[in-house]
């Protein structure tokens, strides 16, 4: 690929006989052509065909502003629609899961409770020094 690269020849005024002037006298001679074609064959005068030019830019702005504005509705109405959807399926997971938990548990509530908190103390009595990482800071 790079041999590709190195072989070709990016020097354009090479071909036109060494004459650096040749594109931009070329651009020069068409904007030339196109005001002298535009002067010939233009349907109105100046003035008329800038009011024209105008109120056609004018249009074309004022519908990209009411594109945006539509767009910009619509992205805000997707986003609340997922944020409602999100909510529903919390609670949707959390009623699921309540009921899954009250037709499945072992024990009562109240029991299930003292079990846990037996559960927790054990395991707080064999950590060395209660909770990692929640030991008191000398003051400094």
């Amino acid at each position: 690929m790079q041999d590709d690269l190195d072989r070709l020849d990016l020097d354009v005024t090479a071909e036109e006989g060494g004459r650096p002037g040749g594109f931009l006298g070329l651009a020069f001679l068409a904007l030339a052509a196109g005001a002298g074609a535009a002067l010939l064959f233009a349907p109105a005068e100046g003035a008329a065909t800038r009011k024209v030019v105008g109120a056609r830019l004018r249009d074309i702005r004022s519908g990209a502003e009411a594109g945006v504005h539509r767009l910009q509705r619509e992205l805000r109405r997707r986003e609340e629609r997922r944020r409602r959807e999100r909510r529903t399926a919390a609670l949707i997971g959390f009623a699921a899961g309540a009921g899954l938990a009250a037709l499945l548990m072992p024990t009562s509530g109240p029991d299930t409770r003292r079990r846990l908190a037996q559960t927790l103390g054990r395991g707080q009595e064999r950590a060395p020094n209660g909770v990692p990482g929640t030991e008191p800071q000398p003051a400094a």
